[in-house]
């Protein structure tokens, strides 16, 4: 009879839908436990080598800043009382419209080793391309205005270039965090540097932060740098890594030296917040690695699968107790990998945010993958689109 038939196909298609969350959360596991094996590697201590044959050798610090003056001079004095004291710093202005010229400016005329110009375009790229250009040192290290240095920063980055097979160096960073938004923040933020380290620890880097960059000119000026992705505001790291992993499959490594760990502010408001995903989010589209579009595809599939768990157990698709062990397990594993992300890079470990995350996350990140595709979003005082950058 048709409503026989009816209930198999209907008991058929539940089962398919059972098998495949099952499936997502079991890969989701495992997943978990390759990037804590992947994090334990790239943040194992490493053994530390005498920097005397590259005290000589000069550093350049390009910095592009856009609107900046209250960040700005901060990240100078700290640059300023380094350890190492053989580099030249370039802070390239992205057509602030505040003090932040005035103030670089007024900076640059005490000590010699800084120096200011203007950017000829528009965006960060380009504002890093052009100082990257004028620079004098070998070995090019870039951070954000808004950041804060610790004293051994750059002796920490540049004892990893005595190896000639090392490209690019990529660094800790980490958020500060006071409210309870900024510490929702800083523990979102911790993942996906802990994720970065995590997968060149495996042997495959995937992302990286601009904030805490470091990496030898020549290689940059051999693949053209840039080229290729200036249109998009941001990647201006991860876009550079992976022309550099594409040439050099073994030149990228992760500091995990606690003097080279980079400290940067949280968004003061959601929509800040917002458009800084946004801003990130956009990226993906016009990313090529396959690695990184199956990790970010894999992902959103698994937090809208959260998403739906609630539904599904009120559909009867799931029994609550199986429903409950697949997120019980997800929570414990997300734990342990955050917790010794937390513990490396020195960050206060909290447990409300945590748990509020728990909650949150899934939905955020389906709605700003969403959001990416067609928003548009507002940057240092710009409207911007993903994938370029607009008149403004």
């Amino acid at each position: 009879p048709r409503s026989k038939i009816g209930s198999v196909i209907k008991f058929l298609k539940l089962q398919y839908m059972t098998a495949v969350i099952f499936f997502l959360f079991g890969a989701y596991y495992l997943v978990l436990v390759a990037l804590l094996i992947g994090w334990k590697r790239a943040s194992a201590p490493h053994a530390r080598v005498s920097n005397r044959i590259n005290s000589k050798e000069l550093i350049s610090v390009v910095i592009a800043a856009r609107n900046e003056e209250n960040v700005i001079r901060s990240l100078l004095e700290d640059i300023s009382k380094q350890s190492l004291q053989t580099f030249e710093v370039i802070v390239v202005d992205d057509q602030s419209e505040d003090k932040t010229c005035a103030l670089v400016d007024e900076y640059v005329k005490n000590d010699h080793r800084f120096s200011f110009k203007r950017s000829s375009g528009a965006g960060k790229k380009q504002a890093l391309t052009e100082g990257i250009q004028i620079a004098k040192g070998s070995i090019i290290v870039t951070t954000d205005a808004d950041c804060r240095v610790p004293e051994y920063w750059l002796e920490r980055l540049s004892e990893h270039f005595l190896e000639d097979g090392v490209k690019m160096v990529f660094g800790g960073v980490r958020m500060k965090s006071f409210s309870l938004f900024s510490q929702l923040q800083a523990l979102e933020f911790l993942s996906l540097i802990g994720s970065g380290a995590a997968m060149a620890g495996l042997g495959s880097p995937v992302m990286c932060n601009g904030a805490n960059l470091a990496f030898r000119k020549i290689t940059f000026t051999e693949l053209a740098g840039y080229e290729g992705n200036l249109h998009i505001p941001s990647g201006d790291d991860e876009f550079l890594m992976r022309k550099i992993l594409n040439r050099y499959p073994h030149g990228v490594r992760f500091a995990s030296d606690q003097g080279s760990i980079v400290t940067t502010e949280a968004n003061n408001n959601l929509h800040a917040f917002i458009n800084q995903r946004i801003r990130w989010a956009g990226k993906w589209k016009a990313n090529e690695s396959v690695p990184s579009m199956v990790l970010a595809f894999f992902i959103l599939s698994v937090q809208l699968c959260i998403v739906i768990l609630p539904l599904l157990v009120v559909l009867r698709v799931l029994d609550f107790r199986a429903a409950a062990s697949l997120w019980f397990l997800k929570i414990c594993l997300e734990f342990i990998f955050l917790h010794s992300i937390a513990k490396v890079l020195n960050v206060a470990w909290r447990w409300w945010p945590f748990l509020l995350l728990q909650f949150i996350y899934p939905f955020y990140i389906v709605l700003i993958g969403l959001f990416s595709n067609f928003r548009s979003f507002s940057w240092k005082g710009r409207k911007l689109k993903s994938l370029m950058v607009s008149r403004y």
